[in-house]
């Protein structure tokens, strides 16, 4: 593995995108994306079921400076609200760690990165209309 810090991993105990995904797949899944990018894998941390909670994902502010990032399941776990979205994204552009989305296989490492992300955001509510 490339560094010591490793990447903490963040699945949810609700839908994404509209299906349920169990927390044993949504951990398989980011363990061996983990694997592929050779970056170490720390835990993963779960978010509760409440609808529109991220609890547990803004709790990870205070871990991010033990962490080199986080690699998330699916950028469907992140908040559908765009301001809510997008702060929470800049916060870890803006402390310089990187974002993995392991069923998408995306990353956020910058401004232009969170871009892209409201864009696919966008297109999944256009379509849906």
């Amino acid at each position: 593995m490339k560094n010591s810090l490793g990447y903490r991993g963040y699945i949810t105990s609700r839908k994404v995108d509209g299906s349920f995904i169990p927390q044993t797949l949504q951990n398989l899944k980011i363990r061996d994306y983990a694997k592929k990018l050779k970056i170490e894998f720390k835990l993963s941390a779960t978010e509760y079921v409440m609808k529109n909670s991220y609890h547990v994902l803004n709790s990870l502010k205070s871990e991010i400076n033990q962490l080199e990032g986080i690699i998330f399941f699916s950028i469907f776990s992140l908040p559908e609200k765009k301001k809510n979205r997008n702060e929470l994204l800049k916060f870890f552009v803006m402390k310089k760690k990187i974002l993995y989305f392991a069923l998408e296989e995306l990353t956020v490492k910058n401004i232009r990165d969170i871009k892209e992300i409201d864009e696919i955001f966008f297109i999944k509510k256009a379509s849906k209309r």
